[in-house]
């Protein structure tokens, strides 16, 4: 649930909660120097805060796309049930393909 928050409503809501402290402070200036504030987002750019929301969680997505994850050259073994226990699941690393030629390491 935190992974989903902070992946993906937060890069999504990050521009607007930006530009809604920029305009409330502003409004706040405008009040004290004019009197009655207008409301904040009577004039937002909203094209410009889900163009900037979408954008970052696109980058925050690829982000964790590419960097994240696990290896996937083991072979992986179910979560099983023996002698009424629970036995979690794992990945074993492969054997090495007999074929392919050995290249030895330095």
């Amino acid at each position: 649930m935190l992974k989903n928050l902070l992946t993906v409503v937060l890069p999504l809501m990050l521009p607007t909660l930006i530009y809604m402290a920029y305009a409330m402070f502003g409004r706040r200036k405008t009040a004290a120097l004019e009197g009655a504030p207008a409301s904040w987002w009577t004039g937002a750019p909203w094209t410009w805060l889900v163009t900037g929301g979408v954008v970052l969680a696109a980058a925050v997505l690829v982000t964790v796309a590419l960097t994240g994850g696990f290896d996937t050259s083991g072979t992986y073994h179910p979560a099983r049930l023996i002698d009424g226990r629970v036995i979690e699941g794992e990945t074993t690393p492969s054997a090495p393909d007999p074929a392919a030629p050995a290249v030895p390491r330095p």
